[in-house]
C-alpha cells in the first residue's frame, strides 16, 4: 500500500471543501469529480492534477437550467473522452450523462460536451468500454444498472434478482450487495468499487469483477481498511500496475491510496 500526497483544494487561492465522487487517471493527469458543499447552491466540479503541480485545476460543470444536478458521479475515460454523469443529490432524481473531449481543457473555460443524454434516475457511477460500445450506469444504492451504447440508446436495464446474482445492490429492492461508488472497465472486466452493508465479521469495502455478459458468479476482492478509512467509500481508478483509491473528501490536506493490482489478483 502506498500513500500519495495531493495538494490542498483551492479556488483562486481560497481553500474550499468538496465531497469526492469519482477518480480517473488519463492523459498524464489525475481527474476527480467532486461536489462542492460549502457554497449555495452546491456545485459539480471537475478537478485535474499532475504530479508536481502546486494546485488543482478546477472547472464548474454544473448543468444549467431546470433542476440542480450538483452530484457528479464516478466516471471513466474511453481514451478520447471523459464520460461523466451529473445527477440531483437524491434517490430517483434526474441525471445527464455527458462525454467531454480529453483535449482542450483551459482554465476558466468549460468545453461543450460531444455527447449528452438525460436519464430519469440518479446515476451515481458510470463506466465505459469503447471497444464494446458500452456505457454502464449505477443508480442510487445500485438498485438498478443501466446499459447504453455510446450514443445513449438504452440496451437493457438490470435490477432485482439479476443484480442479486451479481452481488450488486444495497437498497431494499436488492439488499445485501455492493453499493457501487465508482467502477471501471479494465482488461474486459468491469471492476466495481463500493461498500456492502456493515457486518461484524466481514469487510465492508469490496471490489466486484463482472464480465460483459453479466453471467455470475462475480469475482470478489475484499479491501482493507486503512487507518480507519474504508477504501471502497468513494473513488477508484485502475491504471497500469496500480489500483488507486480516493475515499476521503477533499480540503486543506489530501491523499490518495494505491495498491498493486497483483496484490488483489487483478
Amino acid at each position: 500500500m502506498d500513500v500519495v500526497p495531493l495538494p490542498p483544494l483551492r479556488i483562486e487561492g481560497n481553500a474550499i471543501g468538496a465531497h469526492t465522487q469519482g477518480l480517473e487517471i488519463a492523459d498524464g493527469h489525475y481527474w476527480v469529480t467532486a461536489r462542492q458543499d460549502d457554497v449555495v447552491p452546491r456545485r459539480a466540479l471537475l478537478l485535474r492534477y499532475r504530479d508536481g503541480d502546486a494546485d488543482w485545476r478546477v472547472w464548474n460543470l454544473t448543468p444549467e437550467g431546470g433542476v440542480l444536478m450538483d452530484h457528479p458521479g464516478g466516471f471513466q475515460s474511453d481514451g478520447k473522452h471523459l464520460w461523466i454523469p451529473f445527477a440531483e443529490s437524491r434517490r430517483g432524481g434526474h441525471s445527464r450523462v455527458r462525454a467531454y473531449s480529453l483535449n482542450g481543457w483551459v482554465a476558466g473555460q468549460v468545453p461543450n460536451p460531444v455527447v449528452e443524454f438525460g436519464v430519469d434516475d440518479h446515476i451515481g457511477a458510470l463506466a465505459v468500454s469503447r471497444s464494446a460500445d458500452l456505457l454502464v450506469g449505477a443508480a442510487w444504492d445500485t438498485d438498478t444498472v443501466y446499459v447504453w451504447d455510446l450514443k445513449g440508446a438504452l440496451k437493457q436495464p438490470l435490477d432485482g434478482s439479476a443484480l442479486r446474482r451479481l452481488g450488486l445492490g444495497a437498497g431494499k429492492a436488492t439488499g445485501g450487495g455492493l453499493a457501487v461508488q465508482d467502477w471501471k472497465f479494465a482488461d474486459g472486466i468491469l471492476w466495481a468499487n463500493g461498500l456492502v452493508p456493515a457486518s461484524s465479521d466481514a469487510p465492508q469495502s469490496r471490489l466486484v469483477g463482472l464480465n460483459a455478459s453479466w453471467h455470475p458468479p462475480p469475482q470478489v476482492r475484499d479491501l482493507p481498511k486503512i487507518a480507519g478509512v474504508e477504501l471502497g467509500r468513494e473513488a477508484m481508478a485502475i491504471s497500469g500496475d496500480w489500483i488507486h483509491f480516493l475515499p476521503e473528501d477533499l480540503g486543506r490536506t489530501n491523499r490518495l491510496f494505491r495498491i498493486r493490482r497483483e496484490a488483489l489478483s487483478l
